[in-house]
């Protein structure tokens, strides 16, 4: 594997957790458009569900901040301690995304009585990337150091 792989995890771990803070926490009601039915939309548990989506943004924004601190410091030169942990810490936030998301894409999205539709649209880009960062970020613990 080649020496650089790690930084280019990290670029890509720092990009996507950004993108999930604004998606979530910034444009919170877009993102509940997606996951709720229009039927639903009135409803209190919508409500609540639209009401903390930014807490999943902040969830992001920590692992983006996380992943940039050791990209700075791996790109600064400076002394860091082991980065196995930022993998392993970002590839199950990226795999457990992806793997909540699988069954609602196994029963066919809404039409097949899902809450949303995983194959199309935004969530299927979500439902590649993460599967795609889990993968990378578990191959990151193979590279060399």
């Amino acid at each position: 594997m080649h020496a650089g792989y790690p930084i280019v995890v990290l670029v890509a771990n720092v990009v996507w957790f950004s993108m999930g803070f604004t998606f979530f926490s910034l444009r919170a009601r877009r993102a509940a458009r997606i996951l709720i039915p229009r039927s639903a939309e009135g409803e209190v548990s919508a409500q609540a569900l639209t009401a903390s989506l930014p807490f999943l943004g902040g969830f992001n924004l920590a692992c983006a901040a996380l992943s940039a601190s050791y990209l700075f410091s791996r790109l600064g030169g400076h002394a860091a301690p082991p980065f196995w942990h930022v993998y392993v810490a970002s590839a199950i936030a990226h795999a457990t995304q992806w793997a909540y998301n699988l069954p609602h894409a196994l029963r066919g999205g809404r039409r097949g009585g899902a809450p949303w539709d995983v194959l199309r649209g935004p969530m299927l880009f979500i439902f590649v990337v993460d599967g795609a960062c889990a993968l990378l970020n578990a191959g990151a613990l193979l590279a060399p150091a």
